[in-house]
């Protein structure tokens, strides 16, 4: 992967995620590019930048869908997906914390898609919206993107000393935990979509 793809990647994943889509898998990209920070390959500020601009543009994506042409069916996604109360929790937030609530929700997975898809249906301003949108937005990225940057420096650096002395049963033994960590992750998973699809 060149730093070219990193950007292209980091930016498109953050512009999808923006809009108030849930599950989108950005942490990848967070990661691939924290690993050529590491390398030199790819400049720290620049990949704040182009993921605070790609949030940002998602962000105002959903802004404008829910002001606009798919107000509809945003209401009914939101009244869907978060019960009768969806909206009406949406408002709430809005109405008490004014403008603020849009950078808190960056950091709340619970309220962030609510509050994006909810901020153009109760018409919020567009320029307040904006401006606090891209705030969350670069507080957010920057975090991510930092984390992610010196999380890879330190696994780099636990990882030469591994290989230093690693043995083919550490290598297995490594696997072995890899598997049983997956395996445990996916069955958890499950358990909770099967629990979750039982009647009440």
């Amino acid at each position: 992967m060149t730093a070219l793809h990193a950007y292209l990647a980091l930016f498109g994943l953050l512009a999808i995620e923006g809009t108030g889509l849930p599950g989108v898998p950005f942490e990848p990209a967070f990661l691939a590019v924290g690993y050529l920070i590491e390398r030199g390959e790819m400049s720290f500020w620049g990949a704040v930048l182009v993921g605070t601009a790609g949030n940002l543009l998602g962000n105002l994506i959903g802004y404008w869908l829910g002001a606009r042409p798919g107000r509809g069916l945003i209401e009914r996604l939101l009244h869907r997906g978060w019960g009768e109360g969806g909206m009406t929790t949406a408002r709430y937030w809005l109405a008490r914390y004014g403008a603020a609530v849009i950078i808190l929700a960056r950091w709340f997975g619970p309220i962030r898609t609510p509050t994006i898809l909810a901020a153009g249906v109760v018409g919020m301003e567009t320029g307040i919206y904006a401006l606090y949108s891209t705030l969350g937005a670069f507080t957010w990225t920057l975090a991510w993107q930092y984390a992610s940057w010196k999380g890879t420096h330190y696994l780099l650096g636990w990882w030469q000393v591994y290989r230093r002395y690693a043995t083919w049963w550490m290598d297995a033994l490594l696997i072995l935990a890899g598997l049983a960590i997956t395996t445990i992750s996916v069955y958890y998973c499950w358990r909770r979509w099967r629990r979750d699809k039982e009647p009440a």
